[in-house]
Parts: C-alpha cells; structure tokens; sequence
C-alpha cells in the first residue's frame, strides 16, 4: 500500500477540496488570496503557487499544457498518477517564509480608558459646536457693521450667540483640564 502524499494545506484546499483540475498559476494564486489573507503581498503569493507547482510537476502529479497562442501562460492539468494517488494536508511548518499579516488584536479596554475616551469625544463636539458660534457671532458683527440701522435686529441673536460660546468655551476648559489632570497624576476618581 502506497503512503499519502502530503501536500500543503492550501494546495490541499485548492486541488483536492475545491477540485481544480485545469487551471493556471494566476487562477490558482487569485483562489489561494480568497482562501487566506496570509500573505502580505500578490508576488509572495505568486511565488509561493510557482515552487507549489514545480513540486507537483516534478513528482509527476500536475503537467504544463503548452499555449500554442502568444503569451506564455501555462496551463497545468493533473495527471492520472495525481488521481489514483492519496493526499493528505500536512502541518504548517514553524519557520515557514509565509510573511503572515499581523492580527488586531485589540487589547481589554479599561473603564478608564473608557471613561478618557467619552471625555474626549465630548470635549470634540464642544469644540466644533464653538466654531460654529464663533462664526455666527463674526456674522452678526459683520452685519451690524454693513446695517447699522438694523443693528437692534442683530443685537439679541448676537448676544444669545455670545453667551452660547462662553457656555461652551467652559465646557471645552473644563474638559481640558481634566484630560489634562489625568494625563499627568493618572487620578482615579
């Protein structure tokens, strides 16, 4: 009884679970990309399909079918000796050249952390609503100053506008200075 054949597992997928049988190396490396996102870039991948296919084709499993058009792309096609032979998914091995893209791993959020982070956004939305203040009261300034016969029109709205931005600017300090307090002493309230 012949032993199995080991293949690596994402050959392993492509050809006996997904069961290519006629296919190029670049179908072969667009399918290997959907399969895994272990590969960091297209040509590792192209590469990594190459030395995959030269094995095959040197132990006789897969052979080139020559284009007889004028590009060079090959096509490679299993042999009767890769059908009536048993393949089996071998073990990653640990000092593989795959370049592995990095997981996020995101790191446990603390209630501080938390806490620092709603402060901030709070502190971002005072902020732009401020701006906004402070251009409506550049506006009725301005428009004061071109209608100044009109100026009792102006007068509440810009004196609303100018206590909304002191109401805010307080906010924004207020905030500050306990990012501020945290990011020195780290305070735990």
């Amino acid at each position: 009884m012949k032993s199995a054949v080991k293949l690596h597992p994402y050959i392993y997928n492509l050809l006996i679970e997904k069961d290519f049988d006629e296919f190029g190396a670049v179908h072969l490396r667009d399918a290997l990309l959907k399969i895994t996102d272990e590969y960091a870039d297209v040509t590792e991948a192209r590469k990594f399909v190459h030395r995959q296919l030269l094995r095959l084709e040197a132990l006789g499993f897969v052979h080139k079918i020559e284009n007889s058009g004028g590009r060079s792309r090959n096509v490679y096609k299993k042999t009767e000796s890769f059908h009536s032979t048993t393949f089996v998914p071998r073990k990653l091995p640990k000092n593989s050249r795959l370049v592995a893209i990095p997981e996020k791993v995101t790191p446990p959020v603390s209630e501080v952390d938390l806490f620092l982070v709603d402060l901030m956004k709070e502190k971002v939305v005072h902020e732009a609503k401020l701006a906004v203040i402070l251009s409506e009261i550049e506006e009725y300034q301005s428009l004061m100053e071109r209608f100044p016969s009109r100026k009792r029109c102006f007068m509440d709205l810009y004196l609303q506008a100018k206590n909304q931005s002191a109401a805010l600017l307080g906010r924004v300090a207020a905030l500050s200075k306990v990012l501020g307090q945290h990011n020195n002493e780290h305070c735990v309230c």
